[in-house]
């Protein structure tokens, strides 16, 4: 089991189904944009009955799909910002892997980690370059499609966008932020799906 830890530092957008998305390339530091690339995400996550990881800003899932499958925790540094932990796969790919449970540990007790809610998200992406080449972050669109997993049982839909650094300086996320609001939108009030 392959582990890594990053800290992961993000804004999210709600919008509306049919908004276009924003000239990405008028971004201060954006040379160029790369191709968009569209990925089939599912995600289970896990919390306990009580919701005590998701009354403190955790996230725990596990995701198949895309460039980076398996588990992930994050959690919450800084507004904008979370630790992110993740565990690819394993030869149990239901079982929650011991080193996150610890790392939950302090806030579930002894309380039962379970699936509480199932996220499918059709998401395309675009990585922001700068002149030299520097990846500077990606630029994701995602349409979700989501089933809580405890009673009461809801499914809901949504889009959102999402820009997280890679290389890029924190303040391409204030030009992101200006972007987008002239577009008639704000960063979301929650900070994960």
């Amino acid at each position: 089991m392959t582990e890594s830890e990053m800290l992961e530092v993000e804004r999210k957008y709600d919008v509306g189904a049919c908004d276009e998305v924003p000239d990405l390339g008028s971004l201060r530091g954006v040379e160029r944009l790369g191709p968009p690339e569209e990925e089939e995400l599912d995600a289970v996550y896990f919390d306990t009955a009580g919701l005590a990881l998701a009354s403190h800003g955790i996230t725990l899932r596990r995701r198949t799909g895309g460039h980076d499958a398996g588990w992930h925790l994050k959690l919450p540094v800084a507004v904008g910002e979370r630790q992110e932990f993740m565990v690819r796969l394993g030869k149990k790919p239901e079982t929650v892997p011991r080193r996150l449970r610890q790392l939950v540990r302090v806030h579930t007790r002894d309380q039962d980690v379970v699936p509480v809610a199932r996220l499918k998200t059709l998401r395309t992406t675009q990585r922001l370059f700068a002149s030299d080449g520097t990846a500077l972050a990606d630029f994701s669109d995602d349409r979700v499609d989501s089933q809580t997993l405890l009673k009461p049982r809801l499914h809901t839909t949504w889009r959102e966008w999402e820009i997280e650094l890679i290389d890029g300086p924190r303040r391409l996320l204030k030009g992101a932020d200006a972007l987008v609001a002239a577009a008639g939108h704000e960063p979301s009030a929650l900070p994960s799906k």
